[in-house]
């Protein structure tokens, strides 16, 4: 089966096929066509997220207040017109939506009915069906999801701590803004942005499944979206030091967790570069704080952390974070210990790091045994412009040397951020 339309690519590991395209209006658009899986799954990603509050319009600066990506999604998504949760419900498929920092994905998967289903996904981002009346009827709902977030202690000591790694760069917001904001959101401000980032240029689509790349290019081709890219965005560039200051935030836990972020004083554009950087990082941190390692092992016979240790990494084009994470009796001594971790020099064997590799490159390919894993991941890749199947290839040249600079540019003394919870 061939489609001139389509670039078709193979994956070196597994074999798995994606057909690309470029719709007229500029849609980047993935195919995963495969009969491993009964269900089908369709993702639509806007480049469009919580940071965008600034962007140029009509050769003005338009500004927004925190939490518009998310109402949006929620009135597109909550379409009285549309019916969404009834119409997909009647064809058995699940579907739902979810606005980030930086992008706002619309999904659906199910065993019946793809056409349809990619149909009603696709009509529901196109258009945005507001008046006063439900845009003010939703203002109550989110308020009541906003307070119920505030109540999570993750929730708010994750943002207590990006409050303290950020002082301008608007990730410091909650992504669905705060009772006070969203009050003042309404119709032309919805409309504003929807039409600068609902366009052709600025939005990715993938399906994967046991389908037909021909039916999905035809239904995108017809996707009534404006075409054209997204405006030029207005975001402060924040990279100089974080706030050290320990907070304390108080609400009741069973213990106190503690939170220590690295902050970013580098920017990288370049999307490929940037998954280089993110694969180094996470290299890093699984060495370091991973399963199997041996300072994480040593940590754990001396009492000093339990299995609640994490670490995780984010990063996009104009900020990005690290998080490290611990339940203890003892914060004090958990956050000298893990600061006096990260500042001393990594020395990575050549065998050390190929295993680390692995376990990164056994995650990647598990995520080929699920449609979802493969719609949302080629939906990503899609909007950020990156060639398919750069994986393997971006892990191969990463050597015991760049993980270290990678820990000599992120672990600066100035960087660190901490947060303690506790009642």
């Amino acid at each position: 089966m061939s489609d001139p339309r389509f670039d078709i690519r193979r994956d070196p590991i597994l074999g798995e096929e994606v057909w690309l395209a470029t719709t007229e209006r500029g849609v980047g658009l993935r195919v995963v066509p495969t009969d491993r899986f009964r269900e089908s799954v369709a993702v639509v990603a806007v480049g469009y997220g919580s940071t965008d509050l600034g962007f140029s319009s009509e050769g003005a600066v338009h500004r927004s207040p925190e939490g518009v990506a998310h109402y949006l999604e929620h009135k597109l998504f909550e379409d009285e017109d549309l019916h969404v949760f009834e119409r997909f419900g009647r064809r058995g498929a699940r579907v739902n939506a979810m606005t980030g920092f930086t992008r706002t994905q619309y999904y659906f998967q199910g065993t019946t009915a793809f056409e349809d289903n990619l149909a009603d996904l696709l009509r529901l981002t196109a258009r945005a069906h507001l008046t006063d009346d439900n845009v003010e009827k939703e203002r109550g709902i989110i308020a009541q999801e906003l307070r119920m977030y505030e109540d999570h202690p993750e929730y708010r000591g994750f943002f207590a701590l990006l409050r303290r790694l950020y002082a301008e760069h608007p990730v410091r917001h909650p992504v669905g803004g705060t009772v006070d904001s969203i009050a003042g959101i309404d119709v032309a401000e919805l409309l504003a942005c929807h039409r600068a980032f609902y366009r052709g240029g600025n939005v990715a689509l993938a399906a994967a499944g046991p389908i037909d790349p021909a039916q999905v290019l035809e239904a995108a081709s017809a996707w009534d979206l404006a075409a054209g890219a997204a405006p030029e965005r207005h975001c402060p560039e924040d990279l100089g030091p974080a706030d050290g200051t320990p907070e304390l935030v108080p609400i009741a836990l069973a213990r106190p967790r503690l939170l220590i972020g690295l902050k970013e004083r580098s920017l990288v554009d370049d999307a490929g570069e940037r998954t280089v950087r993110e694969l180094t990082t996470r290299i890093l941190l699984d060495a370091l704080f991973g399963p199997g390692s041996e300072i994480r092992e040593d940590l754990h016979h001396r009492g000093v952390v339990d299995d609640s240790l994490s670490a995780s990494y984010t990063s996009e084009r104009t900020f990005g974070f690290a998080v490290l994470g611990a339940e203890s009796d003892d914060p004090d001594r958990v956050a000298t210990e893990l600061r006096s971790i990260l500042s001393r020099p990594l020395e990575l064997a050549p065998d050390h790091l190929e295993r680390i590799g692995r376990r990164v490159l056994g995650s990647y390919v598990r995520s080929f045994d699920s449609q979802r894993s493969l719609a949302f991941g080629h939906c990503d890749e899609g909007l950020e412009g990156l060639e398919p199947f750069g994986t393997l290839e971006r892990l191969r040249s990463i050597t015991s040397e760049m993980v270290e600079e990678r820990r000599r540019e992120l672990c600066r003394d100035d960087s660190f951020a901490q947060v303690l919870m506790r009642g």
